[in-house]
């Protein structure tokens, strides 16, 4: 299947992996690119602890970036994270100059404004995609000069669109209003969803929950169990109000990038909510989990690396249900793309 997007990124099929921090690592990047999709860096790719030394995070990326490059020729994709102000920028900004420095071929930018960083990508020859969650954002993206948008919606897994536009809805209206080619992203996890995305406008998609149920994805394997059971309906979007204050920046969200969190509802989430009338805030809701033993270890990475499902959650998109069996990246990708055959051939007939 050729669209603008293989032509752009120079990949043989329209499927690009969506960046989910810690667990997008480069053995998984490369394993995605070499299967002829795009594969994308996410935020601490390849480690296991935090960090708040700057320099620390910019020479994971690096190490990261040369591995997959010592794997794979093919095109892949670091995620670059808008940092609202304080630290946050400064994490952002030195990902931005590693990125930079590397030459890396496309940058999938996010949860910010393309003004920040997009005019100095381009200069230096990188391709960049902004992700997108309302038209608003896509027509200010293309304007700023990208080279296509993810059309994000809240179906998607972790940090959801902040608009609380659903995928198949968000989709067509960005594809009307701008001429770059869009990706659409959010609950997408098999081929009939790319055929579905292509017939609205799309000419690609961004896939995450999907690939976090395979062989080389670095996700514990209590969290790719997590994947398996959920059905549908076992989702959850939780408001995000942990809102910066100006200045701050301190891993904190500022008010333009506030939204959501989808989750997976597990035994303990489903009593919170009952418990709370099904108002639950993201801060209230971390509050009530476990703190890890080590302190080098936050909630999130507990959860999803170290499979400590009292210390955090395991987010996923809505496409869960779809998910049945943890197989290789290739296999996914040729399955996704069976898939897509297929359902063409029931539309042409």
């Amino acid at each position: 299947m050729k669209t603008r997007i293989t032509d752009l990124l120079g990949i043989d099929y329209p499927i690009v992996l969506a960046a989910m921090a810690w667990v997008t690592n480069a053995e998984m990047v490369a394993a995605v690119s070499k299967a002829g999709a795009l594969g994308t860096i996410g935020p601490n790719a390849g480690a296991r602890f935090v960090t708040k030394d700057v320099n620390e995070t910019g020479k994971r990326l690096r190490e990261q970036i040369k591995k997959v490059r010592a794997i794979t020729d093919r095109p892949f994709a670091v995620n670059l994270v808008v940092g609202a102000a304080g630290l946050d920028k400064e994490f952002s900004e030195q990902c931005v100059e590693v990125a930079i420095e590397e030459q890396i071929p496309v940058a999938i930018v996010s949860q910010g404004s393309p003004l920040a960083h997009t005019e100095r990508l381009k200069k230096t020859g990188i391709k960049v995609i902004h992700v997108c969650a309302a038209v608003k954002h896509a027509m200010k993206a293309e304007k700023v000069g990208v080279d296509a948008v993810v059309a994000s919606g809240t179906d998607g897994g972790g940090h959801s669109g902040f608009d609380q536009n659903t995928t198949y809805c968000i989709v067509p209206q960005i594809a009307d209003a701008v001429k770059v080619p869009v990706i659409a992203g959010g609950g997408v996890c098999d081929g009939r969803q790319l055929t579905a995305a292509i017939a609205l406008g799309a000419e690609g998609v961004y896939v995450g929950t999907r690939f976090l149920a395979t062989v080389e994805c670095p996700a514990h394997e209590n969290y790719k169990e997590a994947l398996l059971k959920s059905k549908d309906g076992d989702t959850i979007a939780i408001r995000h109000g942990n809102v910066a204050m100006p200045g701050s920046g301190n891993r904190g969200f500022a008010a333009e990038r506030r939204g959501s969190v989808r989750l997976i509802l597990d035994s303990k989430m489903r009593k919170f909510l009952v418990e709370n009338k099904g108002a639950i805030e993201f801060d209230s809701l971390m509050n009530s989990f476990s703190r890890p033993k080590d302190e080098r270890i936050s909630q999130t990475v507990a959860s999803m690396l170290y499979g400590d499902s009292d210390c955090g959650f395991f987010g996923a998109g809505q496409g869960v249900g779809l998910i049945n069996e943890v197989v290789s990246c290739e296999e996914v990708i040729q399955k996704i793309m069976r898939e897509a055959d297929a359902a063409q051939g029931r539309l042409k007939q």
